[in-house]
């Protein structure tokens, strides 16, 4: 690969910068370009709640401006609004264009925003940025919450903790249903409820009257804003533009690549043996891979289970591993907020939940991806 070879990464998010700093570390020469759409230098993503009970949003960039400046990256605000790969352009929003020999498209996800009849002109919209949570800040008055995963409990966290009334909407009968069982779920339930944020399970909303938020159920919420917190929907508008295969997500394979040469795709647009993850960490391995590859390395991306944590509720929560198994040993004390569950599948250990305390997080990960026997378990970390 030339010396002098043009990446262009379309993206500002974390897989966009591990394919910026592998890019760079794979070859000290190649012309690097990042396009940010948004206004901010690569931030981290999965703590954008905290600026709404005070931190300051500056404090959430991963890199300086000056890691940039001395890695000879350069940093494009815009819209990439189109791509050529006959003439190996990408044109911006407002006109400009950049030449590139590798394109790296890492643009990322949107919130979903299902259909709520009534919603048009009120304050209705997804979360997923800090443009969104400034909007959030500068709303008043109740909120409902539609979701009851990860961002959904910490949005109610810390939007409650500005004395705002909160209510989180969830369709199923438990919350955070891919990262506890229904005992914990259960147990943080009991947390949830004990802040003050309210929480409605099989909840499945009817219609937005600007005052209320109703559920087909015909119970009703009061709310000045609607926040949907419940998923994502892959950006794969520009692997269309390049002509590059897609379903849900731009399609990659192990090395990153699409079906175009010379175009690979990485994070929450990417779709990689039919899972598009939106994950943080899988978005950053994956841009590791592809920033590496674009540039004349050889990476494989190897998918790894990780695990979930939380710090919201004026609680932790980790979980890892499987949740499935019909052999488990709980120990709970609601008093004290504190939970620890494992499961076992042919006596070895396949999965870990702990709330409140989660000391143990590290070496029940190690446990998990071991195997280690039941019995050495519940010596060591059950009746220890």
């Amino acid at each position: 690969m030339a010396e002098n070879t043009r990446i262009v990464i379309v993206g500002g998010g974390i897989a966009g910068l591990s394919a910026a700093q592998a890019a760079r570390e794979t070859n000290q020469d190649a012309q690097i370009t990042m396009i940010l759409q948004e206004p901010h230098l690569p931030y981290y993503r999965t703590r954008i709640c905290e600026v709404l009970s005070g931190l300051d949003a500056e404090k959430l960039a991963v890199r300086p401006q000056e890691w940039f400046e001395e890695r000879n990256i350069e940093l494009v605000y815009g819209e990439a609004a189109e791509i050529s790969t006959m003439s190996g352009r990408v044109y911006l929003a407002e006109g400009s264009y950049l030449p590139f020999d590798e394109l790296i498209l890492a643009c990322g996800a949107d919130g979903n925003l299902f259909d709520l009849p009534g919603a048009e002109g009120h304050e209705v919209f997804a979360l997923r940025s800090l443009a969104d949570v400034r909007r959030l800040q500068q709303s008043s008055g109740p909120c409902v919450i539609i979701g009851g995963g990860l961002l959904s409990l910490e949005a109610a966290w810390h939007l409650s903790r500005t004395g705002r009334p909160v209510v989180v909407v969830e369709r199923g009968e438990r919350l955070l249903k891919r990262q506890l069982d229904e005992e914990a779920a259960d147990f943080l339930l009991q947390i949830v409820v004990a802040t003050g944020v309210r929480v409605a399970l099989e909840g499945r909303s009817s219609h937005y009257d600007g005052r209320q938020l109703i559920l087909q159920d015909g119970r009703g919420f009061a709310a000045d804003t609607v926040l949907f917190a419940a998923g994502i929907t892959p950006r794969n508008y520009m692997g269309m533009q390049a002509s590059a295969d897609v379903r849900r997500g731009i399609i990659v394979d192990a090395q990153m690549r699409t079906s175009e040469p010379h175009i690979w795709a990485c994070g929450d647009c990417a779709e990689f043996e039919g899972h598009t993850r939106g994950l943080w960490s899988t978005a950053q391995d994956q841009g590791r891979v592809a920033g590496i590859n674009a540039t004349g390395g050889s990476a494989v991306y190897d998918p790894q289970s990780m695990p979930y944590t939380m710090v919201a509720m004026g609680t932790k929560l980790w979980s890892f591993g499987r949740f499935d198994a019909a052999d488990a040993v709980c120990r709970k004390s609601r008093p004290d907020g504190v939970l620890k569950k494992m499961f076992f599948e042919e006596d070895r250990l396949v999965g870990a939940i702990l709330i409140g305390d989660i000391s143990l997080a590290l070496k029940l990960k190690k446990a998990v991806a071991a195997g280690m026997l039941k019995s050495e378990v519940l010596a060591q970390y059950i009746d220890a």
